[in-house]
């Protein structure tokens, strides 16, 4: 095997889209799920909280529709501490993923004249979307306003972002914070199934390109030009 190429045709990768995140991937699932989940929360939904871009919550604030509170909404990986303290917030996380076999060794065509083979897989992913409040009523309201917003949109979401199956959201319990009885959380889940596509070129062609940038280096010592490269 050679280059891999993960670009899939039905999911194309966007303007400033993040090039090191293979689209469809679980990582762009939950920067999807997040992007969704901040859609609910934005000032023209007059909600009792609001979501706002670059803008993060006051300690205090009041939580009325006339005046809104902020709320958080980022992926549950975000290491900035400072900004993880802010209450209330909502984190988007993902589980174990499986990519399962559809054909033998996800194998489903190749170019004869290029050596191009390409792959289908079919991947599975369990999100988890938390709620995190002081107050228990108000991480169980944002939860159910989550959940509410997956059950009537599930059909949609899917068919627009190119999703193959959506299960149905679970809406969980209210329970104390782990690593925090001062503070509420609230869990709604699901399972989400993507397409996975890639193709792979034969590794000679690339082989060979090694050897003529060595040629035309002029570089006299194999081990030279190697630690070069491994070095710039």
């Amino acid at each position: 095997m050679g280059t891999i190429n993960n670009q899939n045709q039905r999911l194309p990768r966007l303007a400033g889209q993040q090039a090191d995140i293979a689209v469809g991937s679980p990582l762009a699932l939950v920067a999807l799920f997040t992007e969704i989940v901040r859609e609910r929360f934005r000032p023209s939904n007059e909600l009792a909280w609001v979501w706002y871009e670059n803008e993060t919550p006051a300690l205090a604030e009041a939580n009325t529709e006339t005046a809104p509170r902020k709320i958080l909404i980022e992926p549950a990986f975000n290491e900035n501490l400072e900004v993880r303290n802010f209450r209330p917030a909502i984190y988007i996380d993902k589980g174990e993923t499986a990519a399962g076999k559809v054909a033998l060794g996800n194998f489903v065509g190749q170019q004869l004249h290029t050596g191009l083979r390409a792959f289908y897989a079919m991947g599975t992913t369990p999100l988890d979307i938390e709620v995190v409040s002081d107050a228990r009523g108000e991480s169980a309201t944002l939860a159910d306003i989550v959940w509410f917003y997956f059950v009537a949109g599930r059909d949609l979401i899917r068919a627009t972002f190119g999703i193959h199956d959506l299960t149905p959201p679970i809406l969980g319990k209210t329970v104390p914070f782990e690593g925090d009885r001062g503070q509420w959380s609230t869990h709604i889940t699901f399972e989400v199934q993507f397409e996975l596509r890639w193709t792979t070129l034969p590794v000679g062609p690339l082989l060979q390109d090694i050897v003529l940038r060595y040629r035309d280096s002029k570089e006299t010592n194999p081990d030279v030009y190697l630690l070069k490269q491994y070095l710039r």
